[in-house]
């Protein structure tokens, strides 16, 4: 997994959850972690890695970093199995060539580790924290100039914590409250600590080391959506009326689908869309477990939508998704800054798209899971000052007004609403 995280296609966990129970939380972490950490870990490890020393193949650079975060960032195994376990695995790796290298790099770094200077925080503040908090110099850069360095500190402490597992009940959207009742009780019967989430009714948060989803009870009956609480927010957001038709354009694998389809219930229609029919065929199964007739699917470019006149159409383009980086963690190392642009650009083309799908008097949704200005208000403002047939429509007429920015639009930060980070912007076509 450590391997071919870089797979866009491969979905590592997706791999955890498919093992067994036994293993299941110790490979989430072990995985997870490396990669949270795998920038300071790296920092250090260049310090016990000789400088003429051939560059390392990556399976063997990896048993190395594996072995650095239970060291450093694990306190339950002891440091002499992690060694032990770390040259095993180097010998099955090289046939023993890089075994002595790792045992002697990892003996060393435990002996040595507080000599390690970290880099100074007055000299280059972006560099320090960058290292400190296991995230790339131009990402940090970026936030410090944005935000200051307290909140650009808050910030990253936050992508490294673990998310919960949010669960959405749709039986909270139709206010049964025996229902929610009845459903909390099994859950905690399983003894999982559950909690109602901060802003929405719907949204109930799995505290600790929760199962594989799909062992948990209503699972199979179609009672919950796996879906963090900022996505949620979208289609809220949205307010589909009942009646409506609506198209969503990249729909899989359907979070934003099926919670529009419960909200405006079975008098709505929904076409869902998505350019990958593997992901249509993961958005099917959710449509069937969770029981919703009023969809129709197909597979499309968003850059052709497949229909016209919709009531709502919802966009949730392709982004860098920093704002889920305590969610994936890889997600840090895989994007870089000329994937700004490039994104920008994808977006803006879909946003245009999408508008042409809206009726007079429809409502368009614009979202991102990204925190960069350039994917966000950046192509919200580029579209509204092409397109005088739209308008904005202030978002705190539809959300509590601390999820909304300056300029009217949903927006979470991890460290200061405790959900994902999130962008909307609903935006209204003319009646004439």
């Amino acid at each position: 997994m450590l391997e071919r995280w870089k797979e866009t296609e491969l979905d590592w966990h997706e791999r955890v959850d498919s093992l067994a129970p036994r293993d299941r939380a110790l490979v989430r972490q072990l995985v997870s972690g490396t990669l949270r950490w795998q920038g300071k870990i790296d920092y250090y490890l260049n310090f016990f890695l000789r400088t003429d020393s051939p560059e390392l193949p990556l399976r063997v650079m990896n048993i190395l970093r594996m072995a650095v975060f239970q060291l450093k960032f694990c306190d339950r195994i002891p440091d002499y199995a992690v060694v032990n376990e770390s040259v095993k695995l180097a010998k099955t790796a090289s046939r023993s060539r890089y075994s002595g290298l790792v045992n002697g790099v990892l003996r060393n770094l435990i002996r040595n580790w507080d000599e390690v200077s970290l880099p100074r925080a007055d000299d280059n503040p972006g560099y320090y924290l960058a290292v400190e908090y296991s995230h790339p110099e131009w990402l940090v850069t970026r936030y410090i100039r944005r935000f200051g360095l307290d909140f650009t500190r808050s910030l990253l402490e936050a992508n490294n914590t673990q998310a919960p597992l949010v669960l959405r009940f749709d039986g909270a959207l139709a206010g049964r409250t025996g229902e929610i009742i009845e459903f909390r009780q099994k859950l905690e019967g399983e003894g999982l600590r559950v909690e109602v989430g901060k802003y929405l009714p719907e949204a109930l948060v799995i505290a600790g080391n929760p199962p594989r989803p799909s062992y948990l009870p209503g699972f199979e009956e179609g009672l919950f959506y796996i879906q963090d609480e900022a996505a949620m927010l979208v289609a809220h957001l949205a307010a589909p009326n009942p009646g409506d038709l609506i198209f969503d354009l990249c729909a899989a694998p359907g979070g934003k689908t099926t919670h529009l389809a419960r909200l405006a219930g079975k008098s709505s229609f929904i076409v869902a869309s998505d350019l990958s029919r593997e992901r249509i065929g993961k958005l099917r199964n959710n449509i069937c477990r969770l029981g919703l007739a009023n969809t129709a699917l197909v597979a499309g470019d968003a850059l052709w939508p497949a229909l016209k006149e919709a009531d709502l159409a919802i966009c949730d383009v392709p982004c860098t998704g920093t704002g889920v980086l305590r969610r994936k963690p890889e997600l840090r190392w895989r994007v870089n800054e000329e994937d700004l642009a490039r994104l920008a650009e994808l977006q803006k083309k879909i946003l245009e798209a999408c508008a042409d799908t809206v009726a007079p008097g429809g409502t368009l949704i614009y979202s991102t899971c990204s925190l960069e200005p350039e994917e966000n208000w950046g192509i919200v403002s580029y579209f509204l000052s092409r397109r005088d047939d739209f308008y904005l429509e202030p978002a705190d007429r539809y959300l509590e007004k601390e999820l909304v920015s300056q300029q009217g639009c949903l927006e979470t930060f991890p460290n200061v609403h405790g959900i994902d980070g999130a962008f909307a912007a609903r935006l209204k076509r003319k009646a004439e």
